[in-house]
């Protein structure tokens, strides 16, 4: 624990924040630490209440001691109508002002890293040959402003101290969840309305949300990353309707787009005072992203369908999700009712394992719902001395003749039953997983499926699928929890019931 590195992150709440949150907890070498403003919103992680960005003397510094990286994704971004007249102020006093002061404080309290998530903004908000890092800054409105004179007081606080900033400048970041016109473009496609953006030939750069974490992730700790700018997107250029397209490809539904000429839609748009919106839709806004590659040797490692698909996958999750709200009233009857009446199979269990190992019940900390750990009780299955890692990694010679007998009639699972009356697991959810299975961790999250609790059977376990193939489990899991319902609840405890299925294997 010592030895990783303690990344403090600003804005963990908002949606490229909470989105660190999530991968940075998957990573071994590091240690996440969400930077708040009044109280700790993130369970799975420890949090440290920096104060408001509003009041500079209000920001808590003594946060800062022992944070070897700060990733700065906390912003002034939208406000309301009746606070226009203020705007500027504000953007001046949180995306400049506090930005600058945190950062300065941050130097002197030993930071080694600050990164700061710009806006492709800050190049300009049209470009027909690709932006690079190189071009002169052109930010135009208020906040592309704010951002631009906030790196450049970041690149003099470099300049005087030890501490090294790396700025990113991303396009438009989509994903689930994702603020402004991402957002409004995955619901009005989704709802199938008819939209005039049929024959729209311009060139877009975006970048996924995936694809920007890792990026960032990237630059924590990359040498080469140090005190230098970066754009950054998906490497793959779009137009509006391309990206329509693709999106209803990824939720396997017509795209409802009319072919109207790009400059019609650019004069009614002007009739209506709607330039800014007519300009995101049909000018174009490219990024080359060379310098990361080259540099840094990054490539984007999800696709543009792939991130889609993602993107439509979660919303479905969070669908499933609201299942398991309802299903949580089973969950206490059938667990307080099996633990009333296994109370004989329980003692006699726990007298044959007392012979068989000396020790018969097994304690482990797991991976719970949002990555909050917990301590997984079941019955003893394999010798003292057996290593604690993923079943389908223990030698079969580990098991005892006892725990053979009890996986195979699945009694060693009946005290997890106190888990699930504890409200840490469910009777069907995917299974749970260890922290130290870090490629599982990372499928399972990209998917969504540590937004509910795991449990002791499920689709994947009823199909014989383990541990033993990452990414296929997180698909399936990701799949019983989309389709989640009370019929299959009990469809898969029925069927564990009658044999189906078979308990995580291992080595042979």
């Amino acid at each position: 624990m010592n030895n990783k590195y303690k990344v403090l992150i600003t804005g963990a709440s908002g949606f490229i924040g909470g989105s660190l949150i999530s991968r940075l907890s998957c990573e071994q070498q590091f240690l996440p630490i969400a930077g708040v403003r009044k109280k700790a919103i993130c369970k799975k992680v420890e949090s440290r209440i920096l104060g408001d960005f509003h009041d500079l003397k209000g920001l808590r510094i003594e946060c800062l001691e022992d944070i070897q990286v700060i990733i700065h994704a906390a912003a002034f971004v939208h406000f309301p109508k009746n606070e226009m007249k203020d705007s500027q102020l504000k953007y001046q006093k949180i995306n400049v002002e506090a930005t600058l002061h945190l950062a300065s404080q941050a130097a002197v309290s030993g930071v080694k890293r600050f990164i700061f998530i710009s806006t492709i903004g800050v190049n300009g908000d049209v470009s027909y040959i690709p932006f690079s890092e190189e071009d002169e800054p052109a930010p135009v409105g208020v906040y592309a402003q704010s951002k631009f004179e906030a790196e450049q007081g970041l690149i003099q606080i470099a300049k005087n101290s030890d501490m090294d900033v790396v700025i990113i400048r991303p396009p438009m970041v989509y994903g689930l969840n994702a603020p402004g016109s991402f957002g409004k473009l995955l619901r009005v496609v989704q709802k199938g309305v008819l939209l005039p953006l049929g024959a729209v030939n311009n060139r877009r750069s975006f970048v996924g949300i995936d694809n920007l974490v890792d990026f960032i992730v990237t630059c924590i700790d990359h040498p080469a990353a140090a005190n230098q700018i970066f754009v950054v997107a998906d490497g793959v250029d779009l137009s509006t309707t391309d990206l329509l397209q693709k999106i209803a490809r990824a939720m396997q539904q017509p795209s409802r787009l009319i072919p109207v000429p790009s400059y019609l839609l650019s004069w009614g748009a002007r009739l209506l005072g709607k330039r800014v919106v007519a300009q995101s839709l049909l000018e174009s806004l490219r990024v080359d992203i060379s310098k990361a590659r080259n540099l840094l040797g990054w490539e984007p490692p999800v696709s543009v369908d792939e991130g889609l698909r993602r993107c439509v996958d979660e919303t479905h999750i969070q669908n499933g999700v609201a299942w398991y709200s309802l299903l949580r009233f089973f969950d206490i009857f059938f667990s307080a009712f099996g633990l009333i009446i296994c109370l004989p199979i329980f003692a006699v269990i726990m007298v044959l394992g007392w012979f068989d190992t000396g020790s018969p019940l097994f304690f482990q900390q797991r991976v719970g719902c949002q990555l909050k750990p917990f301590v997984l009780v079941k019955f003893r299955t394999m010798k003292l001395d057996t290593a604690s890692v993923a079943s389908h990694l223990v030698p079969s010679s580990s098991i005892t003749k006892l725990g053979s007998f009890l996986r195979r009639t699945k009694l060693d699972e009946l005290p997890q039953l106190w888990n699930i009356l504890k409200g840490e697991m469910s009777l069907v959810g995917p299974r749970p997983c260890l922290f130290n299975q870090e490629e599982l961790m990372r499928e399972r999250d990209e998917r969504g499926v540590f937004t509910v609790r795991p449990g002791i059977t499920g689709l994947a376990q009823v199909n014989e699928i383990d541990m033993s193939t990452p990414k296929l489990l997180a698909e399936i899991d990701a799949k019983m929890i989309h389709e989640m319902s009370v019929r299959n609840y009990f469809i898969f405890i029925f069927q564990t019931a009658k044999g189906k299925g078979s308990g995580d294997r291992v080595k042979k």
